[in-house]
């Protein structure tokens, strides 16, 4: 299924775990490249340092790389199933500011997506994020485990 930027931008940032957590979703690439997210540091995420939560920080790494390269696929004609498999993170300093993160999709990961899709079927591969603070300091850093799988009863089509 197709959507646009904006459609993404709106549904994920209405997305109850997300808008109840403070995570907005504050741009997209009209090319599905990137999104920009942002954690907003209230009293709905915040623990009793006044801190944001490691749980909040994390969701707000969850669903990005997938999303994004299930509609970078989707917009080539491509259905694929998408989800992170697996996530590690790494809390590096309490996060008492909004926070930002920028999820990035390279060209390297897209050719090697459409290479394993239409060898395999399939693809998995770890990106990075990094949630960073209004000073400009990194409060974690995520390795997420992007899978991809030719929707059933589909083959690559590029």
């Amino acid at each position: 299924m197709k959507f646009r930027p904006w459609q993404i931008k709106w549904m994920l940032s209405l997305f109850p775990p997300l808008l109840f957590s403070r995570v907005k979703v504050t741009a997209i690439a009209d090319d599905f490249r990137w999104a920009e997210v942002r954690v907003k540091h209230s009293v709905f995420n915040k623990n009793l340092q006044r801190t944001i939560f490691g749980g909040t920080i994390f969701s707000a790494f969850d669903p990005f790389h997938s999303i994004l390269m299930w509609q970078i696929f989707a917009h080539k004609g491509q259905k694929l199933e998408a989800w992170l498999k697996s996530a590690e993170i790494d809390y590096r300093k309490p996060a008492a500011s909004d926070l930002s993160i920028r999820f990035e999709i390279s060209e390297e990961a897209i050719a090697a997506a459409e290479i394993a899709l239409k060898e395999q079927g399939k693809f998995q591969q770890w990106m990075t994020a990094q949630a960073i603070d209004k000073a400009g300091n990194v409060c974690a850093e995520a390795r997420l485990l992007v899978y991809l799988r030719n929707f059933k009863g589909h083959s690559a089509n590029f």
